[in-house]
């Protein structure tokens, strides 16, 4: 049975009652998890969520969710609760929001570098600490990267709202932004539809991960490094 991903279906939900279906040694499959895992299936990677279980009054550390085989996997710290358990689940709200902060800032910032000539050698990643680290094929002068930060902190403080929505790959052209991918790949993802993030008026990219719900749940975004790499330029973002 498919595990229902409420990080996509309820994402601002906090809290689960779901049922062991499946066991792996120490892995274990949900009916619904909250946890989203790290995923490049659209080339937009981001730290697994973590959280807590509980089964009978224990408190248990879960520390790692990941996709095998199709299947949405869990892993506890030392422990693993049998098939028909039933678990309270919580999820670590801070780091979920910690993260979704930096992803909608690197969706935006991917925004604002394509439109002044950026382009990405290799995937976008979030990082731990609200950082997002972007790897570009070539140097960006500075007037270009001030303009890139102004577009993104701009769109921040408008408070826009965010939406998800699947696409089928017929209507992929129409309705999504082309990433600036080197080698091209602008709708990175499944074959038959994909998985998007939409920020009216601004950009929608293909993307399974999690985001905040309004741009302005940002504060500010800056771009803590900016340097030439082996392989050209390295950006770091940072958000408050």
């Amino acid at each position: 049975m498919a595990t229902v991903a409420l990080w996509v279906t309820e994402p601002r939900r906090a809290t689960s009652l779901s049922t062991v279906t499946a066991r792996r040694g120490m892995w274990f499959a949900l009916d619904r998890s909250l946890y989203a895992p790290t995923s490049n299936v659209c080339r937009h990677p981001q730290p697994q969520d973590q959280g807590y279980v509980w089964l009978q009054g224990t408190k248990r550390r879960l520390v790692e969710a990941q996709w095998r085989d199709g299947e949405l996997w869990h892993r506890c710290r030392d422990w693993s609760p049998g098939i028909g358990d039933k678990l309270q689940c919580h999820l670590d709200g801070d780091r979920r929001l910690e993260v979704s902060r930096a992803h909608t800032a690197m969706h935006l910032t991917i925004k604002a570098l394509g439109d002044v000539g950026g382009v990405l050698r290799r995937e976008p990643e979030v990082k731990l600490g609200g950082t997002f680290r972007l790897d570009l094929a070539g140097p960006l002068p500075p007037a270009a990267l001030a303009e890139a930060r102004k577009r993104v902190v701009g769109w921040c403080r408008q408070g826009i709202t965010l939406s998800t929505e699947a696409v089928l790959r017929t209507m992929q052209s129409r309705v999504l932004d082309a990433q600036p991918f080197q080698p091209a790949d602008p709708y990175p993802g499944p074959p038959d539809a994909v998985m998007a993030v939409r920020v009216p008026g601004v950009c929608a990219y293909p993307c399974d991960g999690t985001h905040v719900d309004r741009t302005d749940r940002i504060a500010d975004v800056v771009f803590a490094e900016a340097k030439a790499s082996r392989a050209g330029f390295l950006l770091v973002g940072r958000v408050t």
